[in-house]
């Protein structure tokens, strides 16, 4: 049981760098896609409704990740109070 929790809190801490490595990287993404795109305009890009979705896109990865990494840690924290 103790390894079991020793991996889990392992993977989860992975996950939970990859994930803020990911938003950093969506982060650029989306200053890179704004402003190649919308430089002059700015409003365009809010009545764009397929532009917003496709600014989103870049954060997916790191909100998977996140809620991944959020789930392992409740794994360990019911395993925690089974244990006690």
């Amino acid at each position: 049981m103790r390894d079991q929790i020793r991996v889990l809190l392992i993977t989860s801490k992975v996950l939970q760098i990859c994930a803020d490595l990911f938003a950093v990287f969506g982060v650029a993404m989306f200053a890179y896609i704004y402003f190649v795109h919308f430089r002059s305009d700015p409003m365009a890009a809010i009545q764009n409704p397929t532009f917003v979705v496709i600014l989103l896109i870049p954060f997916v990865p790191a909100a998977v990740m996140s809620y991944l990494a959020s789930q392992k840690r409740k794994k360990i924290r019911l395993m925690l109070e089974q244990s006690q």
